[in-house]
């Protein structure tokens, strides 16, 4: 087969008081080994010097495929990630925490993920090790990742793809061969409950993310990341890679900073997640049902009903819930 030209990928960096590792997370953007991206950090008003660090460092690096916008007035998570979109246009898009750190291959190995002739889906997810404040080392994998794995040879809800159809990037010329012999996994359970890491380790088609995008700022300043995530794949589907792509950094300001890990295998968070993620379910059936028209244009109205059933039977009863999915498979 003859080479392919490769698509083009849009990173977005958002950062508020992480001055301390955003110079990290932004280097290890520049190391990749793909080199046909863009990069746009959105400063959200930080009141300690983090635009100052970005702004030196964009100009230590001299490279124009970074750019920084900084915000006057702080707008969270969502508006800021909006306004980091808006600076792109790429086919597809990757979203890093400013404390986070991505293996130098991230981008390549994503994108040949994507490009496999075997399954089309609408995002990709990697493992990532565990490291701590100072970057050491606290465990090479995540306990949540793939988390109902002991359940998938009963309900097949992850199927293999052979490896022989993940293609071998070239990132020197931005050419793919397809001859990897790198694991995969389909992830197509239409799910409302999380199996993956953090957006850190994901790459997503920008199309899906227009249209499972919030609209509310205001409402989604915090916790875009399973909004956007579960909607994603009630849509279109996963492809897990069984790899440690980046390292996911627990330290004493971020969400997880409360979810002691033993091992990188036991959660003893203290933390209750149920009343968030209801109301997260709560406005995605919102938005679906307000946004019916669009939803159904890119769906079909079969799917679109489908989801709907499932996003209100995981906020039922188990005997409702189960009658709804029940439906939903009918439908």
């Amino acid at each position: 087969m003859a080479d392919t030209k490769l698509p083009k990928i849009s990173v977005v960096v958002t950062c508020y008081n992480c001055r301390d590792y955003i110079g990290d997370a932004i280097r290890s953007v520049a190391r990749q080994t793909l080199r046909d991206f863009e990069c746009v950090v959105v400063d959200d008003a930080s009141t300690d010097d983090s635009a100052a660090v970005v702004h030196q460092l964009l100009d230590e690096l001299a490279d124009p495929r970074f750019s920084l916008i900084r915000l006057d007035k702080n707008v969270g998570q969502t508006g800021a990630t909006r306004r980091g979109l808006a600076a792109t246009q790429a086919t597809f898009v990757c979203f890093l925490d400013s404390d986070d750190l991505w293996n130098d291959d991230f981008l390549e190995r994503h994108l040949a993920a994507h490009l496999n002739e075997t399954y089309a889906v609408g995002f990709t997810a990697c493992n990532a090790r565990l490291i701590d404040g100072q970057g050491a080392l606290i465990a090479g994998c995540v306990y949540w990742f793939g988390k109902d794995r002991a359940r998938v040879d009963r309900d097949q809800a992850f199927a293999p793809v052979d490896p022989a159809r993940v293609p071998k990037l070239d990132a020197t010329n931005g050419t793919a061969r397809w001859e990897t012999q790198t694991p995969y996994r389909l992830y197509t359970k239409r799910v409302v409950h999380w199996v993956w890491v953090s957006t850190s380790s994901m790459m997503f088609r920008r199309s899906l993310i227009d249209l499972v995008f919030p609209d509310d700022d205001e409402a989604f300043r915090l916790h875009m990341d399973f909004y956007i995530v579960v909607m994603a794949q009630m849509v279109a589907g996963s492809l897990l890679i069984d790899e440690a792509l980046y390292s996911y950094r627990l330290h004493g300001r971020n969400g997880a900073a409360d979810n002691p890990v033993l091992g990188g295998r036991l959660h003893l968070s203290s933390r209750n997640w149920g009343d968030t993620h209801g109301r997260m379910l709560d406005r995605m059936l919102s938005a679906m049902v307000r946004d019916r028209e669009r939803f159904v244009l890119a769906l079909g109205d079969r799917q679109y009903r489908r989801m709907v059933l499932r996003m209100r039977a995981a906020r039922m009863g188990p005997l409702t819930g189960w009658i709804l999915v029940v439906r939903s498979w009918l439908v």
